[in-house]
């Protein structure tokens, strides 16, 4: 079990991305934002938070995951979502936002904890870590609903309160490092080398969040088209978010026994039926039905998509966590980006989520992929190649 500092960290950096989640689009958007700027705004914060992750991540891991840069990362969040709350739609929003990017930093610091022995169990390792930062997101869900039902209240002031904690819990684990690189896993010399397969997972996993950013910045913006609320919008997302709860333990399962990309291939298909329901519409039951299969992808893409990378990676789950979270934010960009293509908030905008998935789907099962991506963990089925 994790030290009750790390379970704290991840759960209060969760609960973080769960209040914006909500509040920051409909936050920018009622500033008098157009729908130009809005995509500017997420597009910078998601190259910002690629670039963090790519080149910060991997320095603070050689200097052993310090406690003083997750603190310092909380901190900037935090001035950066004060920043935003007061100074949108002017320009300053944007590397305001950027600031707020330094939290996509902590999840990869905590797995770099706790993963640094790597476990014969990743998945189920990475599970877990999961799970708490489900049961954080969901809080952080539950404070934008309670939140947005305060008139005259901006409800992103809660996201500043939350970053300002995660900047404190570092406090409390100064004696806590990342322990030294463990071997790598006795996957042959080709598999861990091979370019190809390296850049399509990394493509695949890349696509399967540009359909979560679909989603993340563009259903909020849609329900409220549709006439309904935003605390409408925390429910359905908190909805979604409990839903992964359960989904968890048996997707980490299911992938240190089969493989994680197989079980990636999986997800993906289940995301896409979840994007083709809202795209083909039909009000708010349609919705939640949607939501509580995205809970399946989310689940699924989110823990077993960093355990893929670390294993194509041949680096260790903290690698793997730098490079993923890196990549996601990169995804994030066509996410935001793609919708442009589309007039308004329409249901049009989640085609391109739903073929975002069939892309990651068809790649992940290319005939070069399936032989040289390593099969089940040790604690799972025997043999190396998922074909």
């Amino acid at each position: 079990m994790p030290p009750l500092s790390v379970r704290a960290g991840v759960a209060l950096n969760a609960a973080f991305y769960g209040q914006i989640s909500v509040t920051l689009p409909l936050t920018v958007a009622a500033s008098g934002a157009t729908k130009g700027q809005i995509a500017v705004f997420f597009a910078v914060s998601a190259v910002v938070a690629a670039g963090l992750n790519l080149i910060g991540g991997p320095a603070l891991r050689r200097w052993g995951s310090p406690w003083w840069a997750a603190s310092l990362c909380g901190f900037v969040a935090a001035a950066g979502t004060l920043t935003v709350l007061v100074a949108a739609p002017s320009p300053v929003m944007y590397p305001a936002g950027a600031a707020m990017m330094t939290m996509t930093l902590l999840f990869p610091h905590y797995i770099a904890i706790v993963g640094g022995a790597r476990p014969d169990a990743p998945a189920r390792l990475v599970g877990r870590m999961r799970r708490i930062f489900v049961l954080g997101f969901m809080a952080g869900l539950a404070l934008a609903s309670a939140g947005s039902a305060i008139e005259s209240f901006p409800p992103l002031w809660i996201a500043v309160v939350i970053a300002s904690l995660c900047g404190v819990i570092p406090w409390f684990e100064t004696s806590l490092t990342a322990g030294p690189p463990s071997p790598v896993r006795d996957v042959p010399a080709p598999v861990v080398q091979a370019r190809v397969t390296v850049l399509t997972c990394v493509v695949a996993v890349l696509l399967l969040r540009g359909a979560d950013s679909v989603r993340l910045v563009y259903l909020p913006l849609f329900v409220v088209q549709q006439g309904l609320s935003g605390t409408f919008v925390a429910l359905l997302f908190l909805a979604s978010v409990a839903a992964e709860v359960p989904m968890l333990g048996p997707i980490s399962v299911l992938a240190d026994r089969i493989g994680s990309r197989r079980t990636i291939v999986l997800v993906a298909g289940v995301g896409l039926m979840s994007f083709a329901l809202v795209a083909a519409g039909g009000g708010a039951a349609v919705l939640v039905a949607s939501q509580l299969l995205y809970a399946v992808f989310a689940a699924g893409f989110q823990s077993v998509g960093m355990v893929l990378l670390s294993e194509v990676l041949a680096g260790g789950l903290g690698a793997g966590a730098d490079v993923y979270t890196g990549m996601v934010q990169v995804g994030a960009v066509f996410g935001v980006v793609a919708p442009l293509l589309v007039p308004g908030y329409t249901a049009q905008i989640f085609v391109l989520g739903a073929g975002f998935c069939l892309g990651s789907m068809l790649l992940l099962t290319l005939p070069a992929v399936r032989r040289r991506t390593p099969g089940p963990s040790p604690s799972g089925h025997e043999g190396r190649n998922v074909t």
